[in-house]
């Protein structure tokens, strides 16, 4: 097994600087909601667009990127909250100082900030746009060049910290043996980009085909596809409404069934990754893919703590022996890439 040397000073000191770096937007929102009417200056008033668009619109498009704009605000919300950037920079510092391959640590943390870099800037861009654009910015020539021109002090910070962090990992070399074998390469990005196709495929199938159902069915709730899923869906409520139900159905469905059956979604297909059992290497059975889909995608709209859960656990993977989220490492599966022979799990 590789043995790894200590931090040097110098990588000590860019693993700290990223740190603060990528701290320092989260920093200035902080100072900005304690003064509420400089935050009112910067980012206008909150939650008054959303408001009138609840009381006054139908909520009906075939967009799958207007309910994904709504949604990715809750997200990036919450990751600006809880200063997440600094949060990984940190938890891959102590990943690194806990005797884990400074390299492999790197690259995900790199990786992980340009990733919520991306995010930020498309959600910023989105944002100022009409609610109800039927295309995300990058999709049409307007929006690609609002995204062009939209990058902000938030999302040079991140590059920075990611450079910084990747520059300290290089310095840092095994003192014996290899880096882990090439089935890790790309798996920071493949999850979340999987994830992020089985969200459109899942919306544009709730649009096009259960929407015009409902609608000639009828029962007296309207489907709200344009308003996100994050905020509009509680489990935890008495009597949710069966709109709610035949979402959460769905999704539930979605997931579950392709996982028992063939150990990836369309979206893992797309990525070239799939979920097998991490002690036989096979599926996982349809068992555990239950309680899988039942964690990821329904833990999210548990509220107030769902999403925290999900991103704690997502985190965990820094910390992880074998860089496994912690939902995987409860349930005994991994994910690996679809093409490398005796992939070994990692995220």
């Amino acid at each position: 097994m590789p043995q790894f040397p200590r931090l040097s000073w110098s990588a000590l000191s860019a693993w700290m600087a990223a740190a603060v770096v990528a701290a320092f937007p989260n920093l200035k929102l902080w100072y900005e909601r304690f003064k509420p009417e400089e935050f009112v200056q910067a980012h206008g008033v909150p939650e008054t667009i959303y408001g009138f668009v609840g009381l006054y619109s139908s909520g009906s498009t075939l967009s799958p990127f207007v309910p994904l704009q709504v949604d990715l605000e809750v997200v990036m919300e919450i990751t600006g909250d809880w200063a997440v950037p600094a949060l990984v920079v940190l938890l891959g510092l102590l990943a690194c100082l806990g005797r884990r391959d400074p390299r492999v640590t790197g690259r995900r943390v790199a990786g992980l900030l340009v990733l919520i870099a991306v995010i930020a800037l498309l959600v910023r861009s989105y944002s100022g746009r009409e609610i109800y654009a039927e295309m995300f910015p990058p999709f049409n020539a307007d929006g690609f060049g609002a995204v062009a021109g939209g990058w902000a002090v938030t999302q040079l910070c991140l590059l920075v910290a990611a450079a910084l962090v990747f520059a300290a990992s290089r310095e840092m070399r095994p003192v014996t043996g290899d880096e882990p074998a090439g089935s890790r390469a790309g798996m920071v990005w493949r999850r979340p980009v999987a994830a992020l196709a089985d969200y459109l495929i899942v919306v544009t199938v709730l649009g096009v085909i259960v929407g015009p159902v409902w609608s000639l069915i009828g029962i007296g709730t309207e489907y709200p596809m344009a308003f996100g899923f994050l905020e509009r869906i509680d489990v935890l409520q008495s009597s949710p409404e069966p709109v709610e139900l035949v979402i959460l159905s769905v999704l539930f469905l979605y997931f579950w069934v392709q996982h028992a059956l063939w150990g990836r979604t369309l979206g893992k297909r797309l990525l070239g990754i799939r979920v097998i059992a991490a002690n036989t290497g096979g599926r996982l059975g349809a068992g555990r893919t239950a309680l899988r889909a039942l964690v990821f995608p329904l833990l999210a709209f548990v509220p107030e703590v769902g999403l925290l859960c999900l991103l704690a656990g997502g985190l965990w993977m820094l910390l992880d022996p074998e860089g496994r989220v912690l939902h995987d490492r409860w349930l005994g599966a991994a994910v690996v890439r679809d093409r490398v022979r005796d992939a070994q799990p990692q995220t």
